[in-house]
């Protein structure tokens, strides 16, 4: 009788050791199916961020946005805007974001056909220009997946003879050329380079540009006028 005790004690006693490294092994499993960024509570530890930017991926790009200003390529919305003015020229921004997955999406509103260019002469341009960008952290300037954005004024000079599209301010450079209405060429954010489209007529010019390094993708536009 004792001796069948002990047997079934045994059993029993293997058993619970079974189900507890089963319950440990299942643990991780179950912790990887959560996403990164709910793991953590609050703000995160030194060695959260470490984990958090180490697996951040970051894209960018020029898209077509629907009606609304939104993009339908992008991940869940985390930032929107956009810029139009009166006779229906503008530009849109957006960024979204998937656990540490960012992504920055810019486009031309749709908006009438530009007027016919000079042949010939040079037109200064001014108005405004946003760039808003998101990724890793930047010590106290910018959080793990906060959007940042830079805004000012600037000057472009359209060229009609020689067909380029140029200007600088503190933080954005502006150099691009033109082949009947559409622009590209390329801009300078904080150094930083970024690919740029756009359209130019005889009294305006939008474009939209955009970008990603180490850190950060960015997007941005612009929007001036004679």
């Amino acid at each position: 009788m004792l001796r069948t005790i002990f047997v079934i004690l045994r059993a029993l006693a293997c058993f619970l050791c079974l189900f507890t490294l089963m319950a440990c092994d299942n643990s991780p499993e179950q912790e990887d199916d959560i996403p990164l960024i709910d793991q953590i509570q609050g703000s995160p530890t030194p060695e959260q961020l470490i984990v958090l930017e180490e697996n951040t991926t970051l894209v960018s790009g020029i898209g077509t946005p629907n009606a609304d200003g939104t993009f339908p390529e992008s991940l869940t919305t985390i930032f929107k805007g956009s810029f139009k003015n009166p006779e229906g020229h503008g530009y849109a921004l957006e960024l979204g974001q998937d656990d540490t997955a960012f992504s920055a999406y810019a486009g031309l509103l749709p908006s009438p056909d530009p007027s016919p260019l000079p042949m010939q002469g040079i037109a200064a341009m001014h108005g405004n220009y946003s760039v808003i960008e998101v990724g890793k952290s930047d010590g106290e300037r910018r959080d793990f997946g906060e959007p940042e954005t830079t805004t000012g004024r600037i000057t472009l000079r359209a060229d009609f003879t020689f067909k380029t599209l140029q200007g600088s301010d503190d933080f954005l450079t502006v150099d691009g050329e033109f082949n009947g209405n559409a622009v590209t060429g390329d801009v300078f954010f904080n150094m930083r380079p970024a690919t740029l489209v756009g359209s130019l007529g005889s009294d305006h010019a939008v474009g939209v540009f955009h970008g990603t390094d180490d850190v950060t993708a960015y997007i941005g536009g612009f929007l001036v006028e004679r």
